[in-house]
C-alpha cells in the first residue's frame, strides 16, 4: 500500500465534498435566477399597466388620487425582489470561486501524492556514536537517488560594442516526486549515465555477390550532413575550478562536469519548471559579416569564438541579444570546452546583397569526343551602408565529384581573390566594402562528364 494513501483518501473526501457543495450552490443559484426573472417580468407588467393608466386614467376621482401610491407600489415591490434576489446570485458566485479554488489546490496537492506513490517509502535508522563525551557533537549527512526528476538547458549571449561575449547558462528544473525541495542547494551535472559505457563488438562482415547486368550511371547531386559525437573532455586540470564571476562555480568529475547553482531554490513536486543560472562566462573572439545568397538573400553578423569557459555548453536553445535587444533564439549544438564555435547575432540591415544565375546547365558538345563541359555562372552585388569600412565574407558551394570520369573546376572567367575548399566545394571571397561602396563578382565553374553520365 502507498506511504500516501491515507492522505490521498483524505483529499478525496474533501474534494466530494466540495463537489456537493457546489452542486448545492448551482441548485440555489438557479432558483434565484428564477426569482429574479419572475421578478422582471413582474415590473414590465406594472411598467406597462402604469402607462395604460396615464394614457386613460379611471373616472372616480377618489381612485385618480390614490394612483401615484399604488404605482409606486407597483413598481418597488418588484424592483426590491429583484435586487435581493441579484444579491444572493452575487453571493452564491463567491462562495462558488472559494469552493473552486479550495478544490484547485486539493487536486494539485493530490497530483503530486499520485506521483509519489509509486515510489516507495524507505526508513533509515542510523546509530552514531561520539566518543568523548555527550557534549560532542556530529553531522549526519542521508543521500539518496529519486526519480521524475530532471532538468533542460538554455543560454543567453550578449554582444557587446567591444566584440566580447557574455554567456550565460539556465538550467530549468522540475522534478515529479510529490516531494517539495524547499530551500535546496541545486547541483546539475553533465554526465550522461543512460549512455552505454560498454564498447561494441565488431560482428564478421560478410560479403556475397551475384550475376547482374551493370547500372546505368548517371549524374546526380546528393547532399550529405555529417553528425558526429563529441566527448566533454579538454576540461581544466584542477579539480574545482572558478568562472571569475561571483557565485557561479564548477566542480570537475574527469568525464563530466558539475555546477554548482548560486544560493538555493524552491522547487514544488508537481513538476512545476523552476530556472536558475547555474554558469556565466565572457568569451573573446572575432565579430564579422557572412552571407550565403544561394540559400538566403541576407547578411549575418556572426561571432567566431572559443569555448574558454573551461566547461562544455550543453546544448539547447540559446537567445541571443545586441545593445540590449533581442536578436534570435536558435538551437546550440554541445560544445565541448575549448572547442571552436560559431554564434549569429542577426542580420545586418545595412547591407545589401543580390544574386544573379548568368548560366546554368549550359552544355558545349563533342570538345572532348565523348565528354560533355556543363557550365554554371552567378553573379553577386554587395552594397554596403555600414558606417565604417567592413569585411564581408561571401561564400558558395560548388559540386564535388566522386567519380575519376567526372571533374570539377573553377572556371577562368571566375572572379579572382576566391579560397577554396576542396573537400567541400566551399568558395569563400572576402570582400572590404567602404561606407556606400557596390563591388560585385562572378562565380564560374564548370563539370566534365561522359555523355552517358549526363543522360545522354
Amino acid at each position: 500500500k502507498s506511504p500516501f494513501a491515507k492522505q490521498v483518501e483524505q483529499i478525496d473526501e474533501e474534494i466530494r465534498q466540495i463537489d456537493a457543495e457546489l452542486r448545492q450552490l448551482g441548485e440555489k443559484r438557479g432558483r434565484e435566477r428564477s426569482v429574479e426573472a419572475v421578478a422582471t417580468r413582474y415590473e414590465d407588467v406594472a411598467v406597462a399597466m402604469l402607462g395604460r393608466e396615464l394614457v386613460d386614467p379611471p373616472g372616480n376621482p377618489q381612485v385618480v388620487a390614490q394612483l401615484p401610491k399604488a404605482w409606486s407600489l407597483a413598481v418597488d415591490a418588484p424592483l426590491k425582489l429583484r435586487l435581493e434576489h441579484a444579491a444572493g446570485v452575487a453571493q452564491v458566485e463567491k462562495t462558488t470561486r472559494e469552493l473552486q479554488k479550495k478544490r484547485e489546490e486539493l487536486v494539485s496537492r493530490r497530483q503530486r501524492l499520485s506521483a509519489a506513490s509509486g515510489q516507495s517509502q524507505l526508513h533509515a535508522e542510523v546509530l552514531v556514536s561520539c566518543p568523548g563525551g555527550a557534549d560532542r557533537k556530529a553531522q549526519v549527512e542521508l543521500s539518496y537517488f529519486v526519480g521524475g526528476a530532471g532538468f533542460s538547458m538554455e543560454h543567453e549571449a550578449r554582444l557587446s560594442d567591444k566584440g566580447t561575449v557574455e554567456l550565460k547558462s539556465y538550467a530549468t528544473l522540475h522534478q515529479h516526486t510529490g516531494e517539495d525541495w524547499r530551500d535546496a542547494q541545486v547541483v546539475v551535472s553533465t554526465a550522461i549515465p543512460r549512455q552505454n559505457a560498454t564498447p561494441p563488438d565488431l560482428v564478421p562482415l560478410r560479403i556475397t555477390a551475384t550475376e547482374r547486368q551493370p547500372p546505368k550511371r548517371l549524374l546526380v547531386s546528393r547532399v550529405e550532413e555529417q553528425v558526429h559525437r563529441e566527448a566533454s573532455g579538454g576540461l581544466v586540470a584542477t579539480t574545482t575550478a572558478s568562472t571569475g564571476k561571483p557565485g557561479v562555480a564548477l566542480q570537475e568529475q574527469g568525464l563530466s562536469v558539475q555546477f554548482v547553482a548560486p544560493g538555493t531554490a524552491d522547487v514544488t513536486g508537481d513538476g512545476t519548471p523552476v530556472r536558475i543560472r547555474i554558469a556565466q562566462a565572457e568569451l573573446r573572439g572575432k565579430v564579422g559579416y557572412r552571407t550565403i545568397p544561394k540559400l538566403q538573400p541576407y547578411v549575418f553578423r556572426v561571432a567566431d569564438l572559443v569555448n574558454t569557459a573551461g566547461y562544455p555548453l550543453l546544448a539547447g536553445p540559446i537567445d541571443v541579444f545586441r545593445k540590449g535587444q533581442f536578436s534570435a533564439r536558435y538551437g546550440l549544438s554541445r560544445v565541448a570546452a575549448g572547442e571552436r564555435f560559431e554564434l549569429s547575432f542577426g542580420l545586418v540591415d545595412r547591407v545589401k546583397v543580390k544574386r544573379s544565375v548568368l548560366e546554368e546547365i549550359s552544355r558545349d558538345r563533342g570538345v572532348f569526343g565523348t565528354s560533355r563541359r556543363v557550365r554554371y555562372g552567378y553573379r553577386y552585388e554587395i552594397e554596403s551602408y555600414l558606417p565604417s569600412g567592413e569585411e564581408i565574407e561571401l561564400q558558395e558551394h560548388i559540386p564535388v565529384s566522386e567519380l575519376d570520369d567526372v571533374k570539377v573546376a573553377l572556371d577562368a572567367k571566375a572572379t579572382p581573390g576566391y579560397t577554396l575548399n576542396a573537400p567541400d566545394g566551399i568558395v569563400t571571397y572576402k570582400l572590404r566594402l567602404s561606407p556606400g561602396e557596390k563591388r560585385a563578382v562572378e562565380l564560374h565553374y564548370y563539370v566534365d562528364a561522359p555523355a552517358s553520365v549526363l543522360g545522354e
